[in-house]
């Protein structure tokens, strides 16, 4: 018998759900015990009484599908006094087949023109998406008449790295800049990140009270005789476990950072449902199946869901290490799990059902060694989360110094990339404000000087919302017509880590990294290459190449 009343009940979660979809008019029963208070709530609470204080406008509420824009003006609705008709959520429809979504939304804005902004008494939350806010102002007719929430609208698209502008009647929220996950400065942590949103949804689906339809449902199960090895029922009670519950978010976290994922807090519902409910739960048969359909398996290599296909790629197994082969190798040589691999409170946690089953499969003979073997690492990993990548370690480091404003990080990222510039076109000199031109060759390759004069970096951190800010920050290089800047993010950072530990890009490879291509490009079209180059000849010696004073060409 399958755990039918908890397979339902994790359904609502997912992406194939009609409760996945908010109509942003009223919270329903599973809504409302879903729901968690998230900082952008409060501040469209204090817009809502800015726009009360001066008598009327516009608060535009922007963000993309999925991100909780919906879901909030549902709530909004409920403890504020504005009247239904000041909430417009829906911006992508058009209220007939003769008009475009824009047609309808600029009828729905008459009030916010210029000529009527200052006078109406009006008041609108207006949720809208990235993509049909930028048609919406890039249209000629609203260009004319809605200069001011042009304006505003502009602040998001223009500079990311500053603060949204807003007026006494014209407000604006980004979901863009409100992040998933908290970074915490004064942590000692060395990972100063964490999540208190996701661990409030999953804390709710795991609560032991009568009013969470998951528990009540993961007891109507049970009294109906459901196997106590079944792998929902086993998955249900892996993440009651803390432990557990923190690897899935700082895992995330990790996924975030070093992916780019955009994560919304229906897609995170969704991998929810996607590590809990093996894809294949109807027709599950526990000799074929028991180590696939639990949680360690199916966050680890499920391909369901958009996090998950990223998260695959931090599967433990994945990465090489010498405490990994000797665990790796203590395991496959095992008859049973081996004394002492998990901590004593984990084995008094973890269910005893699945226990017996692992150490039933070592029995067998060995047939299945190599599933127990990798699930079992897994499982440890699973309860005790740390990064496997020095990379993101370190990035988290410097991240955490520039939004502490730290000038000795500042300094350590500056010298980094001075120092990769020449390995981008591979090349280990390492001499200072040299950079090397893009004409590079198996004996010779040449480098022009140019002075370097690296600038303070301002990132995007919100000091008093800790999950305000940018994974990324501007650096820029200062120069007599115009300053050069440089994106730095994880991925480009991974790039010039990896070039700092000793490897060299090739050729074909330095094409792909288009950011630090253009940025070198760039410093090459400062360098005064007419009149002095230096060449590096393949044993290092240095010959300069420059122009006499009479116009002649000299080798030294």
């Amino acid at each position: 018998m399958l755990a039918l009343h908890l397979k339902e009940a994790f359904f609502h979660l997912s992406q194939n759900s009609i409760d996945s979809v908010q109509c942003g008019k009223r919270f329903s029963e599973w809504d409302e015990y879903m729901h968690v208070d998230r900082p952008i709530e409060d501040k469209l609470i204090d817009k809502m009484n800015e726009i009360d204080d001066v008598g009327g406008g516009i608060i535009l509420l922007v963000g993309s599908a999925g991100d909780g824009k919906s879901h909030l003006i549902s709530r909004i609705r409920q403890i504020s006094d504005w009247k239904d008709e000041s909430f417009y959520n829906d911006a992508t429809a058009s209220s007939s087949p003769k008009k475009t979504a824009i047609d309808t939304l600029k009828e729905a804005l008459v009030e916010y023109k210029d000529s009527n902004l200052y006078l109406t008494n009006k008041k609108l939350v207006l949720a809208i998406n990235l993509g049909k806010l930028n048609a919406l102002i890039e249209d000629i007719e609203f260009k004319a008449e809605y200069k001011e929430i042009v304006n505003v609208a502009w602040s998001i698209f223009n500079d990311d790295a500053t603060p949204s502008s807003s007026t006494s009647r014209v407000k604006i929220i980004p979901f863009s800049k409100e992040q998933i996950f908290e970074f915490d400065l004064s942590s000692t942590e060395a990972l100063p990140v964490n999540s208190n949103f996701l661990h409030s949804i999953m804390g709710k689906i795991v609560a032991r009270t009568e009013n969470n339809p998951f528990y009540k449902a993961y007891k109507e199960d049970l009294a109906e005789d459901v196997s106590p090895k079944d792998p929902l029922i086993l998955n249900y009670q892996l993440l009651s476990m803390p432990e557990v519950r923190n690897t899935i978010v700082m895992t995330v976290i990790e996924a975030i950072i070093c992916y780019r994922l955009i994560i919304t807090p229906r897609e995170f519902l969704d991998f929810l449902y996607s590590i809990m409910v093996y894809p294949q739960y109807d027709s599950y048969k526990e000799k074929v199946n028991f180590y696939e359909a639990l949680l360690p398996s199916l966050l680890y290599t499920g391909n369901e869901n958009v996090i998950q296909k990223a998260i695959c790629k931090l599967d433990p197994l994945k990465h090489s290490s010498t405490d990994h082969d000797s665990q790796l190798s203590v395991l496959f040589t095992s008859y049973s799990i081996p004394v002492s691999y998990f901590n004593v409170s984990h084995i008094k946690e973890l269910p005893i059902e699945m226990l017996n089953r692992i150490n039933d499969f070592y029995a067998n003979n060995g047939r299945d060694i190599e599933r127990t073997t990798k699930f079992v690492f897994r499982l440890k990993h699973l309860l005790c989360y740390h990064s496997e990548s020095k990379v993101y370690l370190s990035f988290i480091d410097l991240l955490k110094g520039i939004f502490k404003q730290d000038i000795h990080k500042m300094q350590d990222i500056y010298d980094l990339v001075s120092k990769t510039i020449p390995r981008h076109y591979s090349s280990y000199y390492e001499k200072s404000n040299m950079i090397p031109l893009n004409i590079q060759g198996g004996r010779y390759r040449l480098f022009a000087n140019l002075l370097l004069k690296p600038q303070k970096i301002t990132p995007y951190y919100s000091p008093f919302e800790k999950n305000n800010f940018l994974i990324k920050f501007n650096m820029s290089w200062k120069f007599a017509n115009g300053n050069i800047l440089l994106c730095m993010d994880y991925q480009l950072y991974s790039y010039l880590y990896e070039l700092n530990r000793g490897k060299l890009s090739l050729s074909y490879e330095n094409e792909k990294n288009l950011i630090f291509n253009t940025f070198v490009k760039q410093l090459i079209e400062k360098c005064d290459c007419e009149q002095d180059i230096t060449v590096v000849r393949s044993d290092t010696k240095e010959l300069r190449l420059s122009e006499s004073a009479f116009g002649n060409i000299e080798l030294q």
